[in-house]
């Protein structure tokens, strides 16, 4: 994604969104087409490395990627990391398998087998939710590991959000992963996943807030995983969504309103964050990210 602010002086500022993927967003903003981008994982230092102008991440955004199946007449269902990575890499076959049984001793769990459907395309969601598994199973990690786009070695594929929702939603017996907002518009049943204190957590605002509240090692790099975090109340596969922005604009009018939009986006900004279930940062994090500001120059 990119973001271009117009030329000149002007009443109000055009701030001009064009979703044009995360990948391609980056490349506008080395090709200096757009005045700054957004994406869904941040950048290496080989790849800041070989950029003209240092670019600083800015946090913005906090999602939870939840499980979502289609399985009549059952309610809530409760995941764990291991679990879930059986099930995606093709180990845990049907519904009433031993493990699920355990984890969800009152649910009426069918013995039909579990079809599993994963993103086609390089995706956020698939990154967040890999890199989750990675780090609770070593032969998950092992034999698939983490990415935007990994080798599933099971499954149905569908590209985008909206897509595998909507494949999981006319698939009896089903089992995918979105972000929690697009499970939510489209009624979707989804688990609850354990955590790192042993707890099944629901994801909502408070549980994404609370796994982007381990701050120690991002006070001053903002680019760090906050799956499988370890706060207190964390829901457990959550990532953040950043804003990429030069350290240095020429353009003093440019300067002036980018600057002036971040602090816009740190402060009445989240409020719409909340209204679209995501999460947004807590002090005093939300504290760091806001005083990078001051050094964009």
């Amino acid at each position: 994604m990119g973001g271009s602010l117009p030329e000149g002086r002007v009443p109000r500022v055009n701030l001009q969104y064009e979703p044009i993927g995360s990948g391609a967003g980056i490349q506008a903003l080395k090709s200096e087409s757009v005045d700054f981008a957004a994406s869904d994982m941040p950048l290496t230092d080989e790849e800041i490395g070989k950029m003209a102008v240092k670019p600083l991440h800015f946090p913005t955004l906090v999602g939870a990627i939840v499980p979502v199946y289609n399985l009549p007449k059952v309610g809530t269902l409760n995941f764990t990391g291991e679990v879930l990575a059986a099930i995606f890499s093709g180990h845990i076959r049907t519904w009433n398998d031993r493990a699920l049984v355990q984890l969800n001793p009152t649910a009426a769990l069918p013995a039909s087998s579990i079809i599993v459907v994963h993103r086609a395309d390089a995706s956020r969601s698939t990154y967040a939710f890999t890199d989750y598994l990675s780090q609770i199973s070593g032969l998950w990690k092992k034999e698939i590991g983490r990415g935007g786009r990994v080798p599933w070695p099971t499954g149905e594929a569908a590209a985008g959000n909206p897509s595998l929702a909507e494949l999981v939603k006319k698939t009896p017996y089903s089992i995918g992963y979105v972000e929690l907002n697009y499970a939510i518009q489209e009624a979707l049943s989804y688990g609850y996943v354990r955590n790192a204190e042993g707890k099944f957590e629901k994801p909502d605002f408070r549980a994404m807030g609370a796994a982007a509240h381990v701050v120690e090692n991002m006070k001053a790099d903002f680019r760090a995983s906050i799956t499988n975090s370890p706060a207190n109340g964390a829901y457990p596969i959550c990532t953040l969504t950043w804003l990429i922005v030069p350290s240095h604009i020429a353009d003093p009018g440019k300067l002036r309103e980018i600057k002036r939009f971040l602090r816009w986006a740190y402060s009445d900004g989240q409020q719409i964050a909340l209204k679209m279930d995501y999460g947004i940062l807590q002090p005093p994090f939300s504290d760091y990210v806001r005083d990078q500001i001051a050094k964009i120059q």
